[in-house]
């Protein structure tokens, strides 16, 4: 079986796969051209219309992380409406704790992920590069006469698909940074009842610190 990326490149020809003894694929072992074998990690593989996709590694961490993000933006909504319930207060500022910290090392796993996602958009410009160039060598072969038709037909029609496909992945790659971006904005802004209660102590602190009124008695005589 052949296994392709989600954008129909071919990775190459699936030789083997590793799995547990309850039958569930950990990884699965594919013969890149005559390069050698790769492995790709069971997680990453979808069967989709009698095909084997193995998604990009970026996008399968940014995914996660989204997904996660996501949880914890609506765990963390939830928490909010438990106040007023009967549910003892320490009860759920324990809850929201614990939930604080899992946001914390979401927020830095999301920023490893941007990374990795805007080096992979900087790759793809660099292929990019490479594959306009290659273009250009073998129209200016073709129009000196230096190559057949055949051949810069089969050429031309090669790189054209290949610069289709890496458009493809980096549109894909900024739509889904984009998505990371507001999810983690999201998840990491101030709800509406922790902006009143910031503005209710702000108010105090103005009032505190408001100068207190001098009594001015005025006496006849």
């Amino acid at each position: 079986m052949e296994v392709e990326d989600s954008y129909g490149r071919s990775l190459g020809i699936l030789v083997s796969i590793a799995s547990d003894v309850d039958g569930r694929v950990k990884a699965v072992e594919v013969k890149v051209a005559d390069r050698g074998i790769e492995t790709i990690p069971g997680d990453r593989l979808v069967l989709k219309d009698g095909k084997l996709i193995a998604i990009p590694d970026w996008k399968y961490e940014a995914l996660k992380t989204i997904e996660a993000l996501d949880r914890a933006y609506r765990r963390r909504r939830a928490l909010e409406t438990m106040v007023s319930s009967d549910i003892p207060g320490e009860v759920v500022e324990e809850l929201k704790r614990g939930l604080s910290e899992e946001i914390k090392s979401l927020k830095i796993r999301a920023e490893e992920v941007k990374r990795m996602i805007k080096d992979r958009i900087a790759a793809i410009e660099d292929e990019s590069i490479q594959v306009a160039r290659a273009i250009v060598n073998i129209q200016v072969l073709y129009f000196s006469g230096e190559v057949g038709e055949k051949s810069y037909t089969q050429s031309i029609n090669h790189l054209r698909k290949l610069r289709e496909k890496l458009l493809e992945e980096k549109n894909d790659a900024k739509r889904t940074l984009e998505r990371l971006e507001k999810t983690l904005e999201a998840v990491t802004s101030p709800t509406p009842l922790e902006t009143r209660k910031q503005e209710e102590k702000k108010q105090e602190v103005q009032v505190a610190q408001a100068p207190t009124p001098i009594t001015v008695k005025v006496e006849e005589g």
